[in-house]
């Protein structure tokens, strides 16, 4: 059985596309607990969130964690503390390139991968009332770097990605769907 321990209706939706069948859990692990702020802090908040939910699952299953946040110059956005952090980190990453990485765990028996997914993604230059109005208009608090690439089409913050889309979502399909043909899933 494949186990998704995510609580993200964006993550719960790309997983259908690779696999019609899979278990949800909740991982317990609180992601403002780590003080690391580098550029790996996703894949470390992974890592944690597989070991609150490991006792959850059965050696043959297929366990899959992430996190995804958002870095430019080694600085890490994650979700916003209000909306105010919000309009500070659109208005920062306006007209600038950041990466978005994602970093997911897959254990199955005694075997695990982690991996990391980066996405360069090119904001336009944004102007004061098109951050407002954006973050008035979509749930920024939930996101890390307070925007979500598919809610883009009204607003155009993007002018460009190099990389993968899904990933830029939270959830890099490609990328978990080969792991898990690499270890037996399919």
């Amino acid at each position: 059985m494949i186990i998704l321990a995510s609580k993200s209706p964006r993550r719960i939706e790309l997983m259908k596309k690779i696999s019609p069948e899979f278990k949800i859990i909740s991982p317990s692990f609180d992601e403002r607990t780590l003080l690391n702020s580098s550029k790996h802090l996703a894949l470390e908040e992974a890592k944690n969130k597989a070991i609150s939910v490991k006792n959850l699952a059965k050696p043959e299953d297929f366990l899959i964690t992430c996190d995804t946040t958002v870095v430019f110059e080694d600085r890490v956005f994650n979700k916003p503390a209000d909306i105010e952090d919000a309009f500070n980190t659109l208005k920062f990453l306006s007209g600038k390139t950041h990466q978005v990485i994602t970093g997911y765990t897959i254990s199955h028996g005694n075997k695990e991968i982690l991996r990391e997914v980066i996405t360069d993604v090119t904001f336009n230059v944004l102007s004061d009332e098109l951050i407002q109005r954006y973050i008035n208009e979509i749930n920024v608090l939930d996101k890390a770097g307070s925007y979500a690439i598919q809610d883009d089409e009204n607003y155009h913050l993007i002018s460009k990605i190099k990389g993968s889309y899904s990933n830029v979502i939270g959830f890099p399909i490609d990328e978990i769907r080969s792991d898990l043909e690499s270890l037996g899933a399919f």
